[in-house]
């Protein structure tokens, strides 16, 4: 299902994954580690997730601005390292899956120009 990622280098991109753990852990490089929090509810205003490596610190991973902002780290310190795949939160059970085609279009658009940081990558995913 396709969902979006950010980079760290603030690149962002839609890409198709198979939401699976094996295919999680292949796409972010490690134990995967799901983060939600209140600014992702506020923005996305549904249970968007931000699917990470969860040893990220440890491998010394870069810093994501993007995700930092959505952890609100400035308020705590902690920081998001690595590349960020967003995820929604479905379900009774709650299992995490892609945004769709059309949603990750749209997000896609409104995050390019709410965060002029970001640059659209073109993926081969």
């Amino acid at each position: 299902m396709k969902t979006l990622k950010i980079t760290t280098d603030n690149k962002i991109s839609i890409i198709d994954l198979d939401f699976d753990h094996k295919s999680l852990r292949e796409k972010v490089g490690g134990y995967v580690e799901l983060v939600r929090t209140q600014k992702l509810l506020d923005y996305f205003k549904t249970k968007v997730v931000m699917i990470v490596d969860e040893e990220g610190l440890v491998k010394n991973l870069p810093v994501n601005p993007m995700g930092c902002y959505f952890y609100d780290t400035n308020k705590h310190g902690n920081p998001i390292v690595g590349d960020v795949i967003l995820g929604l939160l479905v379900g009774f059970d709650m299992h995490v899956t892609g945004l769709g085609d059309r949603d990750s279009e749209q997000w896609m658009e409104k995050m390019l120009k709410d965060f002029p940081v970001l640059q659209k990558e073109n993926s081969h995913e």
